[in-house]
């Protein structure tokens, strides 16, 4: 399946068969989470993979009733921590030559700091990220011929508790992952020429 066809076929399923997901299947998955762009390649989506019933029965609490019902639920976290790492990030991007032919290449990161965000400023910018990696996920899933859908209406501090989740990782999104009991048609959209602002 080409990237196109996949972001035409995706579609937002609440709706799921009982059928397992295989851990080679959700392996992908997450591999397509994996390899998503982040800025300074901080890399700050961390996922834990809920699919046991005794766990998703007890995520129900929490959450909407359809997301537990799916065979497998991927919790999508931003690690809050991880713009400690960013000098270090850079030095690697640098020493593996993306910067090759920009005035970056000619930069001394040995002691960068960059640009000081304020704590939520970050917390928004690591978020942000991790929506990066989500949406590669729910590609993936299409071309697997799985069904996802972005959850965000979910109690932060029970599901944390539930998984016994440290204080440096806050929830952005609940991914529920299964087969579609059904195909679904293209939700309504705004037509190119209503999004385009100016072409200058």
């Amino acid at each position: 399946m080409k990237v196109k066809e996949a972001i035409e076929k995706r579609r937002s399923i609440r709706n799921f068969k009982s059928d397992p997901v295989s851990q080679e299947d959700i392996k992908k998955v997450l591999e397509a989470g994996r390899l998503a762009p982040s800025g300074t390649n901080l890399q700050p989506w961390r996922f834990v993979v809920v699919e046991s019933e005794e766990m998703r029965e007890k995520l129900k609490d929490y959450t909407l009733d359809f997301v537990a019902e799916a065979p497998a639920v991927i919790v999508c976290c931003a690690k809050l921590d991880a713009d400690q790492y960013r000098q270090r990030r850079i030095v690697e991007l640098h020493k593996a030559g993306a910067f090759k032919g920009t005035e970056l290449e000619k930069m001394d990161f040995s002691n960068y700091k960059g640009r000081q965000k304020a704590e939520e400023e970050m917390k928004a910018y690591l978020r942000l990220n991790c929506a990066i990696a989500i949406e590669n996920m729910t590609l993936q899933a299409t071309e697997l011929g799985l069904g996802s859908c972005w959850i965000m209406m979910f109690n932060q501090q029970k599901v944390k508790q539930l998984l016994e989740l440290d204080d440096s990782l806050e929830i952005v999104s609940l991914l529920p992952l299964g087969y579609p009991q059904e195909e679904r048609s293209q939700r309504p959209r705004l037509k190119l020429d209503q999004l385009i602002v100016d072409w200058v």
